[in-house]
């Protein structure tokens, strides 16, 4: 699934452009083919109720898939696992937070990074 509702929103507001999801509308599923096509810059992996550990430790579906090595945000080092549980998978009191994780993985020279390692790492 791509991301939807308020991340794209999020996502816009951190600088980045969302390639698949659109704001206020539901998250969509779509086929590996079509995200290897659209071939990310940077790659935020949030699954829905995983928080970090569990994001890492289930990262392999990714990784085995045919292209995987392939994606430019693979080879440039630019995909990040994220604490989807606690701050993506539902707008809620932590939604500031949720933008400032996003606006320090994609712009790491104008924010000091107060959320790596605790809420996001790069894979």
């Amino acid at each position: 699934m791509a991301d939807g509702k308020w991340v794209p929103e999020l996502v816009s507001l951190a600088g980045g452009k969302n390639l698949f999801g659109k704001v206020g509308v539901h998250s969509p599923w779509m086929e590996w083919e079509e995200f290897k096509i659209s071939d990310p810059d940077v790659i935020l992996i949030m699954p829905c109720g995983f928080d970090l550990m569990r994001c890492r430790a289930e990262l392999s579906v990714l990784t085995n898939r045919s292209g995987w090595e392939e994606l430019s945000a693979v080879k440039s080092g630019h995909v990040y696992l994220t604490d989807g549980k606690q701050f993506f998978n539902r707008p809620g009191p932590r939604i500031v937070e949720s933008l400032e994780i996003i606006a320090e993985i994609i712009h790491p020279k104008e924010f000091i990074p107060k959320y790596e390692g605790v809420c996001w790492e790069k894979f």
